[in-house]
C-alpha cells in the first residue's frame, strides 16, 4: 500500500510540475505579447462554456487550439481542464515587409502598414471611374480600416459582394492575396473580357486587412509578432451579436472595429460575402453558432454548389492535396466544425440578410513570403469564379404599379425555401437581388401597405434572370396589431425622426447603442411610434419584448 501511495504522489508530482512549467510559460508570453495559444482536451459538456469566453482556432485530433488573453486564461483556469503550451514546429521562414509600392507589386512580400495604405490610396486615384476608396473606420490605435469598391458608376442597381481578410492579424495570406485580387481586376478590366463584363454586373468591395493593430502588433514595418487579436486583446471574429447569446457573446464591448464594421455593412447593405482566414483550408459555411442537426440555413444547396464549384477550380491550380486538411471534400459546416459564436459570418447571415462564407486558405498562417506568389496562382481564378458563380438568380427593381415609384424595404421570400425570417428585402432604390441556384421559384413579395404578390420565375443556365415587379396599394392600411416579417416589424430603415412598429401583443421595448447602453426605455402601455429625433446618426438595436419571445432587430438613425 506504502509502495502504490508513494506512486500515486509521485505521478501527481510530475503532473504539478509539467502544469507549473506550462503555467509559467503561458503566462510569460501573456506579459510579454498579450495573447497565448495553449491545447486543450474539452468534451461537448465545457467546449461550449469554453467557446463563451475564450477564442477556439480548429481542433487536433483530441484536443482544441486555444488562444487566450490574460483575462480569459485567469477564467480557464479555474475550470480545472487539462492543458498544455501550444509548441508551434519551428520552420524557417523568410518574411520579407515591402518599404514601397514598387517593392510590392512584386507580390512576393507582405506590405508595411504605410505602403498598404498607399497602394489603396493609389488604385482608387489611378481608377477613378470604377474604383472609389472607402474608409470603413478606424482601429483602436486609430490605424485606418479600408475598403475599395469596384464598379461600374453608371449605376447602383447591382448584386453587392464583400470580400474581407485578416480580421485576425496574423493570418496574413490573404491580405496579399485580396490586394493583389483588387490590382489584377482594375489592371484588366478592359483588355479581359470576362473581368470588364464581372464588373459591370457587381459592385465588387474588397478590405484586404480587417484588423490593422493585429497585423502591425510589432510595429508599422514589422509582421513577425503579428498577433491574432486587436490592440486591446479581443477577437474580433468572437465580437458580433451572436443569433443564440445576445449583443455581447463574448462578454467584451463592442471594439472600434466591430463598430465601424457594423455600420459599414448595414449602409452599403451587402447580398454575398466572404471572409478570408488562415490556418486551415477549408471552405466553412452557416452557422457557426449551430450544427446542421441543430439548424441548417435556408440557403445550404446554394452554399454547398458555390463552394464546390471553388474547390474544383482551385485544386485544377493547387492540386488535389489542396483543402483536405478538414475534410476531403474541403467543405464543412461551421458548428459542424467546432461551434463559436460572435462570428461575423453568423452577424452578416442572421442580422443583415447577407449570405456570408469563412474561407480558410492557408493552413499556415502567415507563409514564407516566397510563397505568397503560389497561393495567389492557387486562389485566383477559385476567387474570381466565387464572384462570378454568385450572380446566379433574380434581380429587379420593385415598384407601386400606380404611381411607378420605387418601394424600398419589400421582402421577397422564395416560398418553400425560405424559413426563420432569412428573407431578402429591396433597398432604398427598390432595387433586389436573390441568390439562387437554376430552377424554377415562387417567390411571395410583401410590403406594407401592399398587397401581397406571387410570381412564378425561371432561372436558366446560371443565369441572372431580371424581374420587375409590380405592388397594388392595399385597400385596408396596416394596423399596429397586424403582424410582418422579421425587417418589415420596423419601419423605415433607415429612419430619421420616427421609428413605427408592427407587432403582436408587444409589452415593452428598448433602444440601445453597441456598447449595450439602454437609450430609451417603454414599457406598460403600446404605442407604434418612437421618437428617434435625439438620436445621434448611428447604428442601434432595438429590443422588443413579446408574448413569448424577445426581438432584437437592428435599425439606423440618419
Amino acid at each position: 500500500m506504502k509502495k502504490i501511495i508513494t506512486f500515486i504522489f509521485a505521478l501527481t508530482l510530475i503532473v504539478f510540475i509539467g502544469n507549473a512549467q506550462d503555467y509559467n510559460k503561458v503566462r510569460e508570453i501573456l506579459s510579454a505579447r498579450g495573447e497565448a495559444k495553449i491545447l486543450v482536451k474539452a468534451n461537448e459538456n465545457t467546449l461550449e462554456n469554453l467557446s463563451l469566453f475564450t477564442s477556439i482556432d480548429k481542433k487536433i485530433e483530441n484536443e482544441y487550439l486555444v488562444y487566450v488573453n490574460e483575462k480569459q486564461f485567469n477564467k480557464f483556469l479555474t475550470l480545472g481542464l487539462d492543458y498544455r503550451l501550444y509548441n508551434e514546429e519551428k520552420s524557417e521562414k523568410l518574411i520579407k515587409v515591402a518599404t514601397s509600392i514598387e517593392e510590392m507589386l512584386s507580390w512576393n512580400c507582405y506590405p508595411s502598414y504605410q505602403v498598404y495604405v498607399d497602394l489603396m490610396q493609389n488604385l482608387a486615384q489611378d481608377f477613378p471611374n470604377i474604383c472609389r476608396l472607402d474608409t470603413i473606420g478606424f482601429s483602436t490605435e486609430n490605424r485606418l480600416i479600408l475598403s475599395l469598391k469596384i464598379y461600374n458608376n453608371t449605376t447602383e442597381n447591382n448584386p453587392k459582394f464583400f470580400y474581407s481578410s485578416t480580421i485576425h492579424g496574423d493570418e496574413l495570406t490573404g491580405a496579399v492575396v485580396l490586394l493583389r485580387l483588387a490590382d489584377y481586376l482594375l489592371k484588366n478590366h478592359q483588355s479581359n473580357n470576362e473581368i470588364g463584363q464581372l464588373i459591370s454586373d457587381m459592385q465588387i468591395y474588397i478590405c484586404p486587412i480587417a484588423n490593422p493593430d493585429g497585423v502591425y502588433a510589432g510595429g508599422d514595418n514589422n509582421i513577425s509578432n503579428a498577433t491574432r487579436y486587436n490592440a486591446n486583446y479581443i477577437d474580433l471574429n468572437r465580437n458580433f451579436p451572436n443569433p443564440k447569446y445576445g449583443s455581447h457573446p463574448d462578454g467584451e464591448e463592442h471594439q472600434k472595429e466591430t463598430l465601424a464594421f457594423m455600420q459599414y455593412a448595414l449602409e452599403e447593405d451587402f447580398d454575398l460575402s466572404i471572409n478570408l482566414h488562415g490556418g486551415a483550408e477549408v471552405c466553412n459555411y452557416p452557422w457557426d453558432t449551430w450544427t446542421e442537426n441543430q439548424k441548417s440555413h435556408p440557403d445550404k444547396d446554394w452554399f454547398l454548389t458555390l463552394c464546390q464549384t471553388f474547390i474544383t477550380e482551385v485544386r485544377n491550380t493547387g492540386g488535389q492535396n489542396y483543402f483536405t486538411d478538414v475534410s476531403h471534400t474541403g467543405i464543412t459546416n461551421g458548428g459542424d466544425w467546432y461551434r463559436i459564436y460572435g462570428s461575423r459570418q453568423d452577424w452578416q447571415n442572421y442580422y443583415t440578410k447577407a449570405r456570408e462564407i469563412t474561407l480558410e486558405v492557408s493552413t499556415t498562417k502567415t507563409p514564407s513570403s516566397n510563397r505568397l506568389p503560389l497561393y495567389w496562382n492557387y486562389l485566383k481564378d477559385g476567387l474570381i469564379g466565387f464572384i462570378n458563380n454568385s450572380l446566379t438568380g433574380v434581380e429587379g427593381v420593385i415598384k407601386d404599379i400606380t404611381n411607378q415609384e420605387t418601394i424600398s424595404n419589400a421582402t421577397i421570400e422564395v416560398l418553400g425555401i425560405d424559413f426563420d425570417s432569412l428573407f431578402t428585402y429591396s433597398n432604398h432604390q427598390g432595387y433586389y437581388f436573390r441568390p439562387l441556384l437554376s430552377g424554377n421559384y415562387e417567390i411571395k413579395i410583401h410590403s406594407q401597405g401592399y398587397n401581397d404578390t406571387i410570381v412564378n420565375i425561371n432561372i436558366e443556365d446560371n443565369s441572372t434572370l431580371t424581374q420587375n415587379i409590380y405592388l397594388s396599394p392595399s385597400l385596408t392600411s396596416l394596423t399596429p396589431n397586424e403582424e410582418l416579417s422579421s425587417k418589415s416589424m420596423i419601419y423605415p430603415n433607415p429612419c430619421r425622426d420616427k421609428l413605427f412598429l408592427c407587432f403582436k401583443k408587444l409589452f415593452a421595448y428598448n433602444i440601445s447603442d453597441f456598447r449595450g447602453n439602454i437609450l430609451i426605455n417603454h414599457r406598460n402601455n403600446f404605442t407604434n411610434t418612437i421618437d428617434v429625433s435625439e438620436l445621434p446618426a448611428g447604428v442601434y438595436f432595438l429590443n422588443v419584448f413579446l408574448e413569448k419571445e424577445t426581438k432584437t432587430l437592428i435599425f439606423i438613425k440618419q
